[in-house]
C-alpha cells in the first residue's frame, strides 16, 4: 500500500521527519495485520469489533483499550489459545498515532478480511497526512469517499510514497500540482485526464484539447500547461539540492484514449490501450525506500505549504514528553545526544 505522504495543504506527520515515518508505516501496518490476521483465524476477531453503547461495554473511564482487550482474549496461558505477544511499536501506536483499529462487521472470508484492513489503513493514512502530534489541519471529509485517492494508495507497494496535490512555493509562488509518485529510483509527475469512456481526447500544442464521443466534441484544457509545470519545478527542487532521481511526466486517462501526434520526448502517455501494462509493472517493483529516495522528500517537503492548528488535546504535560520537531520523545533524543559525545 502506498504510502500517502501529502494532502494538498495540509500538515503531514511525514514533513516532521520524513526519514523516520516512511520505515515505521511499513513495520506498523505489518504487525498490525499480523495480529489482525492471527485474531481472525483463531476465531478471536471478536476482540476487534466495535462495541455500541447499550451493548454491555464497560462505562466511560473504566473502558480497557483495544489492545488491553487484545492481550486479555489471545494472550492466554492455556493449551487450547495462541499465544501472541503484541509488540511495544503497535502499542505506541494506538497510543501516539491513532492507530484505530476496529470494525463493525466480522469478515468470512480471508479476502474480505484483506479489504476491511486496507479500508482501515486508508483512514489511518488520511489521519496521519493531515495531522501531527501537536498540530492538526481541517480535513475535507469526503477524501474519505474519493475513488481516486484510495485506487493509487490501495494498489501499489509499500515503498511508493505519494503526494496529492500538493502545494509548494517557490520564488513568492504558490501552485498546487497534480499527483506526484515519489519512488526508489524515480519521480513520478502525474496529470491524470478524465473523460467519456472510450471517447477519444486528441492532442495538440494549443491551449485547449477535444475530447471526441461518438458524434459529440467538446473543449478541455491543454493538460499539457500543468503538467510540464510540474515536471520543471520538481526537476529545479532536485537538481539544486544536488538528487540525482530522474523526474517524468506521466499523462494518464484510464478509460479513454489519447491521440497526440505532437507528443513532447519527454512526455509519457498511458491511455486505455497501455495501461494495464503500466499498472501492474509499476505495481511489480520490488526495490526497498532507499535513502536517496528520502532526500528527495525532505527537499520536497522544504517547498511544500501547510496550515494547521494546535490540537485541542494538546496541553503543557504533553508538550514536555515529545520533540516536536522529530516526534521522539525527548527522554529519547537526550540519551541518543549523550550517546555520540
Amino acid at each position: 500500500m502506498a504510502q500517502l505522504i501529502k494532502l494538498y495543504d495540509y500538515i503531514s506527520r511525514y514533513e516532521m521527519d520524513p526519514y523516520r515515518y516512511p520505515g515505521q508505516f511499513i513495520r506498523m501496518k505489518k504487525q498490525q495485520w499480523r495480529i489482525l490476521h492471527e485474531a481472525w483465524k483463531t476465531s478471536q476477531f471478536d476482540v476487534f469489533m466495535k462495541k455500541f453503547e447499550g451493548s454491555g461495554t464497560p462505562e466511560e473511564g473504566s473502558k480497557p483499550s483495544l489492545f488491553t482487550k487484545i492481550k486479555g482474549k489471545l494472550v492466554k496461558s492455556n493449551e487450547d489459545t495462541i499465544s501472541i505477544e503484541i509488540p511495544p511499536l503497535i502499542a505506541e501506536a494506538v497510543r501516539e498515532e491513532e492507530f484505530d483499529m476496529q470494525f463493525t462487521t466480522e469478515p468470512r472470508a480471508e479476502e474480505d478480511l484483506k479489504h476491511l484492513f486496507l479500508d482501515k489503513i486508508f483512514q489511518f493514512q488520511l489521519k496521519w497526512a493531515s495531522s501531527t502530534l501537536r498540530d492538526k489541519s481541517q480535513i475535507d471529509r469526503a477524501l474519505y469517499r474519493n475513488k481516486e485517492l484510495k485506487f493509487f494508495l490501495q494498489r501499489f507497494p509499500d515503498q511508493y510514497l505519494f503526494m496529492y496535490k500538493p502545494v509548494f512555493k517557490v520564488k513568492q509562488a504558490v501552485t498546487e500540482l497534480d499527483l506526484l509518485f515519489i519512488l526508489p529510483s524515480e519521480i513520478l509527475c502525474m496529470t491524470l485526464l478524465k473523460g467519456e469512456k472510450d471517447s477519444v481526447f486528441i492532442g495538440s500544442n494549443d491551449h485547449f484539447w477535444q475530447e471526441k464521443t461518438g458524434r459529440h466534441v467538446k473543449k478541455v484544457l491543454n493538460p499539457q500547461i500543468s503538467l510540464n509545470r510540474a515536471g520543471t519545478i520538481i526537476s529545479n527542487m532536485m537538481q539544486s539540492n544536488g538528487i540525482g532521481l530522474p523526474v517524468k511526466k506521466l499523462l494518464i486517462s484510464q478509460n479513454s484514449y489519447i491521440d497526440h501526434p505532437s507528443q513532447a520526448f519527454d512526455l509519457q502517455i498511458i491511455d486505455k490501450r497501455t495501461f494495464e501494462k503500466w499498472f501492474q509493472q509499476l505495481r511489480s517493483a520490488s526495490s526497498p525506500v532507499k535513502h536517496i529516495q528520502l532526500k528527495a522528500v525532505k527537499v520536497l517537503f522544504d517547498y511544500t505549504v501547510s496550515d494547521s492548528y494546535p490540537r485541542s488535546e494538546w496541553n503543557k504535560d504533553s508538550a514536555e514528553q515529545f520533540d516536536l520537531k522529530n516526534g521522539q520523545s525527548l527522554y529519547t533524543k537526550k540519551n541518543s545526544d549523550k550517546s555520540e559525545d
